[in-house]
This record gives C-alpha cells, sequence and structure tokens, in this order.
C-alpha cells in the first residue's frame, strides 16, 4: 500500500434509511491502490449497506462515492456502472455455477465463441490457467471437472480470480472464508496477498479478527451505522479492536 498516492476509492459522508431505520449515517473511508481495508463491526452495525453501496447495489441518500477521483453521480449508481468503473464484489454464496467448470465459471456472461458458433474452450482453459498461475493456485488438478467437486478453498479462489481476470482494480471481499477449514482458509488468505502484489485494491469483510490482523494494512470499524473508527494494524490489537467495535 502507497497511503501517499490518490485513493483509488473515496466514500464521502454516504446516509442510508429503510423507513424511518438509518442503516448507515455519514460513512466514509478512503481505499488505496494496492491496500488491504478490513471493514470491522458486529451484525447490523452497518457493514453491509455500506458495502452494498459501494457496490451500487444501493444509492446512497446523502453523500457519494468517487473511483478514480471520479464523482459517481445518483443517475449512474448501479452495479452496471460501477463494475465498469472496475470494482467486483465476492459474495459470500461465490456465485459460481456448480455443474460448471473453472472455465465455464470464470466466463460467465462472456463466453468466447470461434466462427461466431462454437464455444472456444481452448482459449477459456489457457485464460483459466493463468489466472490460477497469477494468484499461485497450483492444486486444481483439472479444469473439465464440474467446480463443485472442487474444494471450498478452491471454488474462492476461482471466484476471486473471475473478480480480478477482467482488469478490476477493486475487489470486494464478503466474509471470504467463513466455511472453511484451517488449510483452505491458508490458500484463499495466499491468493488475496497474491492480488496484493498485483495492486488490486481489497475491502475485506470479516468477523475473523486474527484473519483482519494477518491480512489487513489499515481497518475500519462501523458502529451503530457510523464509521466510528480507523485504524492502521499496527496502531492497535486486538482487545482494543473489539471494544472499539462494541463501544464504538
Amino acid at each position: 500500500m502507497n497511503s501517499t498516492s490518490q485513493p483509488i476509492l473515496e466514500v464521502n459522508g454516504v446516509s442510508k434509511a429503510f423507513g424511518g431505520v438509518e442503516a448507515l449515517r455519514e460513512g466514509s473511508l478512503k481505499l488505496f491502490p494496492g491496500e488491504v481495508l478490513a471493514i470491522v463491526g458486529a451484525n447490523g452495525a452497518g457493514k453491509s449497506t455500506l458495502i452494498k453501496i459501494i457496490a451500487g447495489v444501493l444509492a446512497p441518500d446523502r453523500g457519494y462515492i468517487s473511483i478514480r477521483g471520479n464523482r459517481i453521480t445518483r443517475q449512474d449508481h448501479s452495479v452496471g456502472f460501477i463494475r465498469q468503473m472496475g470494482v467486483e464484489v465476492v459474495y459470500q454464496d461465490l456465485a459460481i455455477v456448480p455443474n460448471m467448470t473453472a472455465p465455464y465459471n470464470l466466463f460467465l456472461g462472456r463466453i468466447p465463441r470461434k466462427f461466431g458458433i462454437f464455444v472456444d474452450e481452448k482459449k477459456m482453459q489457457a485464460k483459466t490457467r493463468e489466472v490460477l498461475a497469477d494468484l499461485k493456485v497450483e492444486t486444481v488438478q483439472s479444469l473439465k471437472r464440474p467446480i463443485s467437486e472442487m474444494s471450498g478453498g478452491q471454488q474462492q479462489s476461482i471466484a476471486i480470480g473471475r473478480a480480478i481476470a477482467w482488469g478490476k482494480e477493486i475487489v470486494i471481499l464478503d466474509e471470504p472464508t467463513a466455511a472453511l477449514g484451517p488449510n483452505e482458509t491458508q490458500q484463499v488468505e495466499r491468493v488475496i496477498n497474491e492480488i496484493r502484489k498485483r495492486n488490486t485494491a481489497t475491502i475485506l469483510i470479516s468477523h475473523n479478527l486474527d484473519q483482519v490482523f494477518r491480512l489487513a494494512d489499515r481497518l475500519v470499524v462501523v458502529h451503530q451505522g457510523n464509521t466510528s473508527r480507523e485504524f492502521l494494524r499496527n496502531e492497535v490489537n486486538i482487545d482494543e479492536l473489539v471494544k472499539a467495535i462494541t463501544t464504538g
């Protein structure tokens, strides 16, 4: 991370209410190229609302986000536009198709064709191998097996690979190892460190505070709808972070 560079993403005083309940109040943060920024908070604190605004799923009632210095207008604030601006989200459910192979999952929505008719499977497999090699994923034995036959860690690696394969500069990872065992968690954490080396900026949402301290450069605490505290990783210990999460 180079915090002296310009932020690739800025969230400026965003607020969102549902009925009479304000889920997020004046949420603000900055994200820099090549850093891992962890967003932590108790259930119901407003993390999901904040992430959905960044991803374009929700438009803020007040405030705005900027990507590479470009302010996103309310008219443009949508999932499609935010993705065009280089932001990709890997949700907990991964949005994979279990009975399809890794290449078909990687190319969802952008299947290449030969002669305008036939699926170019060689191109898909070559691109998939390239993405996995870039991420140092070496445990995928066959690209012709359904992805459902792969381990959870391999599936998560494919989902992250899909997020960055098409030039995405910001990746949001929503609880990326919540359902994984220790070995698979280590694999996914290695992948996150590899995308950091590519200068891709990562937002990590995780309840695993040990993981947050292993991966994050900075931490933003969301408490009762506010982005209440921000720390560099070496400025805070777990006890202090837990206190910030619970009391603001």
